[in-house]
């Protein structure tokens, strides 16, 4: 094995260790003297976006930090529409929404039939209140996919939202029709993103955390990256929890 591979082979083990920064500098002293090596700038652009995606987790909430790993990936290679889009979460989650649809146009301009790009295009626009827009997004995004959950269930959402027919609900009904669309949600599928029962709870991140640590301690579920793996096992005893108690919260 060449000094090279040596090198790369102990830059992937602090990845793997979530050692980020020393697989980056090894990477990056390689990078600086073989900059026309595809393998040394590939295995470097994959430790930046391991770091980049964690520092953009859920439970780490770095996003500042993120955006300078995604930024460095783009000058590695100015057409990694993953970059470009992870940017723009980054972007969001920091509210800064003009730089984020910016970066989500540029991802769309590299590859036009990215779902994930026009569903986040359409949580945009929902949190600026561009129902419109909104809508119009997670269409773009059922054309590339029919069966998208998440930009079918968005997409309802705001067609409520929109329709001056519907009465407003109190409070608890509002609780019991989340409980159940979740429900329904968990019977098609056991594995959800928490960002979409975030947005079928309507609740924050703090008190969401909360509830799914309850599910934990009782078995109902698993947590697994950006995932919530609900224990099919427990899937029926975890219903009757949701009937009799609701959140729990």
């Amino acid at each position: 094995m060449t000094e090279k591979e040596n090198l790369i082979e102990k830059a992937k083990d602090h990845v793997k260790n979530e050692e980020f920064e020393k697989a980056i500098k090894i990477l990056e002293d390689l990078y600086q003297l073989q900059q026309s090596d595809v393998d040394v700038k590939n295995n470097l652009i994959d430790a930046l976006f391991a770091y980049g995606g964690y520092l953009n987790d859920y439970y780490v909430l770095e996003y500042d930090e993120s955006i300078n790993f995604f930024k460095r990936i783009i000058e590695l290679d100015s057409e990694n529409y993953r970059a470009h889009y992870n940017l723009g979460i980054a972007y969001f989650n920091l509210n800064r929404f003009e730089e984020a649809l910016n970066s989500y146009k540029i991802a769309l301009s590299i590859k036009p039939d990215h779902k994930h790009v026009y569903y986040n295009i359409g949580l945009l626009h929902e949190k600026t209140e561009n129902l419109e827009n909104a809508i119009e997004a997670y269409e773009k995004a059922l054309e590339i996919d029919p069966n998208y959950i998440y930009a079918m269930h968005s997409l309802k959402a705001v067609r409520l939202n929109l329709d001056s027919n519907v009465k407003p609900k109190s409070k608890t009904q509002e609780i019991k029709d989340n409980i159940e669309e979740l429900k329904s949600l968990l019977s098609m599928s056991k594995r959800v993103r928490f960002d979409m029962i975030q947005e079928i709870l309507n609740v924050n991140k703090k008190t969401l955390l909360q509830v799914i640590i309850n599910w934990g301690k009782k078995n109902f579920c698993e947590i697994d990256g950006d995932y919530l793996n609900i224990n099919k096992e427990s899937l029926t005893q975890f219903f009757e929890e949701l009937n009799q108690n609701g959140l729990g919260i």
